[in-house]
């Protein structure tokens, strides 16, 4: 039985149309066969089979683009425990496991089943309305509430379970996976988190106190933050993909998610010296004499 690939793929990154032809051939050589966006199949004449996300038959998952091309790619899937190997076209990259010019000897190791395979929480969020859910996602990364446009801060109650945290006033919150602490949560000062922990980590977004920092609480929760004013023109991001309007009174509820996201061939380098090559992490600055 022929062994399948879908291959999803920013077409803005510069080279990603080479490497897509290259691929397909690469895959065709190995006993594979790739299955690519109708469009672009079409546009650059590849022997491939059209994508159709709805009714997904892969045993792989291959994204060429960057981190984002790579969620876009998690959110497809659907909790469908396919991994997913993702070539770095440019950019940071920090959940892609490989450059594009080092993709074929991580892909081979991906193909022949010797690669490690990672395996990611994710979080479901609700967004409650008068005590009924009227939306819920999964996430990889991170949920982010925030003020939109507007000047005004807003006012969130965050607590865990039963247990009342506090309030925040603040342009937003983050509520993050430890994939997502290298993400807006950094940005943020949040801390960094090893991604094999189990947890959520809740960091506000320009608080206007210093009393309050970031906390990090268990992924079971849930934690709910509600929105208590300022709410107009409010909205709730999942991995900086998918937005959702909130109204003040909602309340946003995470926990852990009910199904992971596979990483193949991730980790081959380890997460500490991903740390210190992309992030410069422990680098020390040097200034010229």
């Amino acid at each position: 039985m022929t062994s399948r690939a879908a291959v999803l793929v920013n077409p803005r990154r510069q080279g990603v149309d080479e490497i897509l032809a290259r691929l397909t051939t690469y895959l065709a050589g190995k006993g594979w066969r790739a299955a690519v966006d109708p469009a672009i199949r079409d546009r650059l004449g590849l022997d491939a089979d059209p994508l159709d996300w709805n009714s997904l038959e892969a045993d792989l998952v291959i994204t060429l683009g960057g981190d984002g091309t790579l969620l876009r790619a998690a959110r497809a899937l659907a909790g469908r425990p396919v991994p997913v190997f993702g070539v770095n076209m440019g950019g940071l990259g920090f959940l892609t496991a490989t450059s594009a010019a080092g993709a074929w000897d991580g892909l081979d190791l991906v193909l022949e089943g010797r690669a490690p395979l990672d395996h990611r929480m994710t979080i479901a969020v609700e967004i409650l309305r008068g005590g009924k859910p009227v939306a819920r996602h999964h996430a990889l990364n991170e949920a982010v509430i925030h003020k939109g446009g507007s000047l005004r801060v807003i006012e969130l109650r965050l607590s865990i379970g039963r247990d009342e945290i506090g309030s925040y006033l603040a342009d937003g919150l983050i509520l993050s996976t430890p994939t997502g602490a290298t993400g807006y949560n950094l940005s943020a000062d949040g801390p960094l988190v090893v991604p094999h922990l189990d947890l959520i980590v809740a960091t506000p977004i320009c608080a206007h106190t210093l009393a309050i920092r970031s906390i990090v609480l268990p992924a079971d929760g849930p934690v709910e933050a509600m929105l208590a004013s300022g709410g107009q023109g409010a909205f709730l991001v999942l991995d900086g993909q998918v937005e959702e309007r909130l109204e003040v009174g909602d309340r946003v509820r995470v926990s852990r998610g009910d199904h992971e996201l596979v990483l193949a061939g991730l980790d081959t380098g380890g997460y500490f010296e991903r740390l210190r090559g992309k992030l410069m992490w422990g680098g020390r600055a040097t200034s010229g004499s």
